[in-house]
């Protein structure tokens, strides 16, 4: 049998904002992992994975692929759904800055409620800070 504890209540208002702290960067990780809609320049829309993951091979491949700036014949780039969208180098740089838009966005907004945890001046004030 498994003993699974439950974190302990924070005592100062420190601990508190170190918690809620710990809590948004988790959150901001799991939006920079959403997937991404894009359209592509033979207008095909679909949703595309950008967990870290699927980013690190992106960034591979338009480094292998930059030299040349374009894709070999029948290149295609596998949707969220499994659908193989036939895509131009043009199309990879521009679903690797749809990604980089996404995390962005996100990292403002942690960057928001990071002020707003640590200009908290009660406990409850800082755990009040949630991502939305």
């Amino acid at each position: 049998m498994q003993n699974i504890l439950a974190p302990l209540p924070p005592q100062t208002l420190a601990d508190a904002q170190v918690q809620q702290i710990a809590i948004l960067l988790a959150a901001y990780a799991a939006d920079c992992a959403q997937p991404v809609s894009f359209t592509t320049a033979g207008k095909v829309t679909k949703t595309f994975q950008a967990d870290p993951g699927s980013v690190q091979v992106l960034q591979q491949t338009l480094a292998g692929l930059s030299a040349a700036q374009a894709t070999p014949a029948g290149f295609y780039w596998v949707a969220a759904d499994n659908t193989q969208v036939p895509f131009s180098f043009a199309d990879l740089q521009g679903l690797a800055a749809a990604m980089l838009a996404q995390g962005w966005t996100a990292f403002q907004h942690l960057q928001t409620l990071k002020a707003e945890v640590n200009a908290a001046t009660t406990i409850a004030a800082a755990q009040a800070v949630t991502w939305s």
